[in-house]
């Protein structure tokens, strides 16, 4: 069964319309340690979809290494989610990134590469520094998260300031890393 999700019919990245990104976390990772609320990730992006704007879908990816980890119900019950749109896992994040209005994680790489393609991200949890990106918003309560969705994809991912703030973001994970 597990050889079965590797070749899953997955859905393909809406064009034209606005989503919403949420690239699922490689489990048990830091997910189940510091965001522990947000480690089921089925329901979360259950949560997620139901809080969007009526106009959005949730667009969800797995991480491309849980490939052949999780079980093909898994996928089936991601894939019946309403309001959810389940794209391959190897699809380009960039490709994904370029035509969202906004990503939700728990944190992972795709937060700091969002940050480079000026994505608005809300955080769910507190997972490290990734959260101090300037495109980030932390939030931790779904019952108030759609309205830190509107308000947060029209925050201000460009300019000089922004521009700054990251370049001290990267140069902090230098200079600590």
């Amino acid at each position: 069964q597990l050889r079965q999700a590797a070749k899953y019919a997955y859905k393909e990245v809406p064009t034209g319309r606005t989503f919403a990104y949420m690239p699922l976390q490689f489990q048990p990772e830091q997910i189940d340690i510091v965001s522990p609320y947000f480690s089921n990730q089925i329901e979360t992006a259950r949560l997620v979809a139901q809080s969007l704007p009526g106009d959005m879908t949730l667009v969800v990816k797995d991480h491309p290494a849980m490939v052949g980890r999780r079980r093909v119900s898994y996928y089936e019950k991601l894939d019946r989610t309403m309001n959810v749109t389940f794209v391959d896992p190897m699809t380009k994040s960039e490709r994904i990134f370029r035509e969202a209005s906004i990503m939700i994680a728990a944190g992972g790489t795709s937060v700091a590469e969002a940050a480079f393609l000026n994505l608005p991200v809300i955080q769910l949890g507190q997972l490290g520094i990734s959260k101090l990106l300037p495109n980030v918003l932390p939030h931790t309560d779904l019952t108030t998260l759609s309205g830190v969705i509107t308000g947060h994809m029209n925050s201000a991912t460009s300019g000089p300031e922004y521009e700054a703030k990251l370049e001290k973001w990267v140069a902090a994970v230098l200079d600590t890393g």
